[in-house]
């Protein structure tokens, strides 16, 4: 029995669920869930994120968390953390970018990474073998935490509240089902508070989506956090840029690198992701006594960090090749049209703000 049939049993005992429900079934259900149970990362995966493009990525975070490290006075022991860290490969990378750059702070580390999946723990603890680094599922389990969180294409992953704007007012996207298929339905918005969270200026028929869980996850971090940063970077948008795209919404899926224009097709099999709405992040990490101290883009931020420096002259065919191949890792990180478009959000908490590089005062 797969994930449709125990949600299609669920509808049917209870009633429709939220379309927040329904994704975050179909990615962390503890049987069927995509996450927990078959995510395919990388080129022959379903999607690919910085991390499968070499470890240019993780060395040039490297550097921003020596500046965090720095900014907090250089402590003798201080937290790393990474949120979602995939398959551990840019956790890896930047242990060892420390280790080759900075020993002393790399010696002061305290790795651990936030991951709820089984499945990818075990992938993360095998590229991280040798490494003591410790595993939770919450940020509240590591509290307080003294230094850096970072968290690379997690907040697109939470579960979404869909609303739309009727003439009857605002309504939530559910999902029923109908002779054993999943179908949307609307009905009154599930939290009486949602209503409140859809922009005047969305269009009759638009739609618009809340994530909740990536609120109060971004929150938890807050409350956890005793003094230092949380750096996010994803695929976002403030409210006016999610409000020009026509209200179409943005919840998408991806399987084998193509667009799944369903999303309520083949639950548990494919990745659903949306975008990250900037503004709303900005609120509930300030509510939690966070302080933005910077905003740029991926591109800009891994410049900064010197992902471009210069390498000795390759002398032999193979070498050349491997130079070449690193280069085009890195235009992939840097595409204004792709990844390099990416967001990054750097808070702070009982931390400077200056003395980070790619994020100058006021920008």
């Amino acid at each position: 029995m797969g994930l449709i049939d125990a949600l299609v049993r669920r509808i049917r005992s209870r009633g429709p669920i939220t379309f927040a429900e329904y994704m975050e079934a179909a990615l962390f259900d503890p049987v069927h869930g995509y996450y927990t149970t078959r995510a395919a990362i990388g080129f022959d995966g379903d999607y690919f994120t910085s991390a499968d493009l070499g470890p240019a990525f993780g060395r040039a975070l490297s550097r921003l968390a020596v500046d965090a490290w720095t900014a907090l006075g250089r402590p003798p022991a201080w937290d790393l953390v990474e949120a979602g860290a995939g398959r551990g490969t840019v956790m890896r990378d930047l242990l060892a970018a420390l280790e080759r750059e900075r020993i002393d702070a790399a010696r002061a580390a305290r790795p651990a990474v936030l991951e709820v999946s089984p499945r990818m723990r075990e992938e993360q603890a095998v590229a991280l073998t040798g490494r003591d680094v410790r595993w939770a599922a919450t940020p509240r389990a590591l509290a307080p935490i003294q230094g850096l969180v970072f968290a690379n294409e997690v907040l697109d992953a939470f579960p979404v509240h869909v609303l739309v704007r009727t003439d009857e007012g605002v309504r939530e996207v559910h999902v029923a089902e109908e002779d054993g298929r999943l179908v949307e339905v609307l009905r009154p918005p599930s939290q009486p508070d949602l209503r409140w969270r859809v922009p005047e200026a969305l269009l009759l028929g638009g739609r618009w989506e809340v994530a909740l869980a990536a609120e109060s996850w971004v929150a938890e971090v807050g409350a956890s956090l005793g003094r230092g940063y949380l750096l996010i970077l994803d695929y976002a948008d403030d409210e006016a840029g999610v409000l020009g795209r026509a209200g179409d919404g943005t919840v998408r899926g991806f399987s084998r690198h193509r667009l799944v224009a369903d999303p309520l097709e083949r639950p548990g099999e494919v990745d659903l992701t949306a975008t990250v709405n900037v503004s709303a992040i900005r609120r509930a990490a300030e509510g939690a006594g966070l302080r933005l101290a910077g905003s740029t883009t991926q591109r800009d931020l891994l410049i900064a960090l010197g992902i471009r420096e210069p390498t000795a002259r390759a002398d032999s065919p193979l070498e050349q090749l491997r130079a070449a191949s690193r280069r085009s890792a890195v235009d992939v990180l840097l595409d204004p049209h792709g990844l390099g478009a990416f967001r990054v959000l750097l808070f702070a908490k009982e931390a400077p703000s200056t003395g980070l590089r790619g994020f100058a005062p006021g920008r």
